[in-house]
């Protein structure tokens, strides 16, 4: 029996992005930086805005069911989608957008500087914006260089923003240290499982090769009634099986939990994605999976250089979704709120929200809902990500 859930009221973040989501023929994207390095990034990084903290959305209203009750997300209807496609718009209205606009960043004097490691931005249609700088940094000078930055679409759509570069000389005293806490925050599984005692909800958890060594019989024990597995990745321009996949799998299996995978990606061509498709298709061979095969891309901060548009990513999905039904797999979603409200168009696909609150405050429809990543569970030794889902959105599984 399905049950309905109190929306929650407000979003933290809203952007309006009017995109045209027809059947018709993919777009395409340009392929000019798909295998540059890209840096400081592994692919355990930031599953939402740039935090793995625990926070307090702006609007937590108090659940209206029972005074008794927990809060608990939206569910989603079941989609039954067909494999759609994203159009250019006909007329091309919307400017470009910055993704991540520092109001400051600090150089050390005689570095050098590419303002291209520090911002990010897209456009609705145009996967090769134009960034226009007005002002000059000169890292041989200590001191504070403002620059204008402007994006240019090509229908000549503008957005402006600012950006303050200060250089300075390093200190020379070197030592010290102190200051700050050490202290690490995590949230116990139980804890986590008491905060949503909803009849309809299961809990579980997502891991890759960095949780180690995990004993999935006291994961079990512990409350987890599924588990999300990395299958695959596609990183730095390179593609692997996740080295601890297999070992998780067969032990996750032996059990007796609930599986599903996830392909964290960073493509941005077709063909490449049909070929990473492939592999993943055949790492998977044999293997019976319960729930979906998620779709991870998140490479937000410099996104530029993967020569997209919002309709090449939408399109990239839409791709991956095709292949994975075609070969008898379920999709998901993977996204942040933040991303799901300006980039994304599910399209009828179901969505596993990444959103590290207490009560999120996404409006949209999902399935599954990533509540944090400092989950401590017995069976693992390191933190992992906490999940739940909905037990009426898979009746096979879970009657009802």
């Amino acid at each position: 029996m399905q049950k309905e859930f109190n929306r929650m009221i407000k979003r933290s973040f809203a952007v309006v992005l009017t995109v045209a989501v027809t059947v018709a023929s993919f777009t395409g994207c340009k392929t000019g930086n798909s295998r540059e390095t890209e840096r400081n990034r592994d692919v355990k990084d930031r599953k939402t805005e740039g935090t793995t903290a625990e926070t307090t959305p702006e609007v937590t209203p108090l659940p209206t069911a029972t005074p008794t009750s927990s809060p608990s997300p939206t569910q989603t209807a079941t989609p039954t989608p067909s494999i759609p496609h994203m159009n250019q718009p006909e007329k091309d209205i919307t400017a470009p957008f910055f993704l991540n606009l520092p109001e400051s960043v600090s150089v050390e004097v005689g570095s050098d500087f590419d303002i291209q490691r520090y911002i990010g931005y897209v456009d609705d249609c145009d996967s090769d914006v134009e960034l226009l700088i007005e002002g000059e940094v000169d890292t041989s000078d200590s001191g504070s260089y403002p620059l204008t930055l402007t994006l240019a679409d090509d229908a000549g759509n503008t957005k402006t923003g600012s950006m303050t570069v200060n250089v300075y000389v390093p200190s020379g005293g070197g030592g010290g240290g102190g200051g700050g806490s050490s202290e690490h925050t995590t949230l116990a599984y139980s804890d986590f499982m008491d905060r949503y005692p909803d009849s309809d909800i299961a809990y579980g958890i997502d891991v890759s090769r960095y949780q180690g060594d995990i004993d999935f019989e006291k994961v079990r024990d512990a409350g987890c009634e599924f588990v999300m597995l990395r299958a695959m990745i596609y990183n730095n321009g390179e593609l692997g099986e996740d080295r601890k996949f297999e070992e998780y799998y067969e032990d996750a299996k032996a059990a007796g939990l609930l599986i599903g995978v996830y392909y964290y990606s960073t493509d941005c061509d077709i063909e490449e994605l049909h070929d990473h498709c492939d592999e993943l298709l055949a790492v998977l061979e044999g293997k019976e999976l319960d729930l979906p095969v998620a779709f991870d891309w998140e490479s937000w901060s410099h996104f530029q250089k993967y020569n997209m548009s919002i309709v090449d990513i939408n399109n990239l999905f839409y791709e991956f979704a095709g292949i994975m039904e075609a070969n008898g797999y379920s999709t998901i979603l993977y996204g942040s709120k933040y991303y799901l409200e300006i980039i994304w168009e599910p399209a009828g696909y179901d969505v596993w929200l990444a959103h590290y609150v207490r009560e999120t405050s996404y409006e949209g429809d999902y399935t599954m809902w990533q509540t944090g990543s400092i989950g401590r569970i017995d069976g693992i030794s390191e933190d992992c990500d906490t999940d739940i889902l909905f037990k009426s959105k898979y009746p096979h599984l879970f009657g009802g």
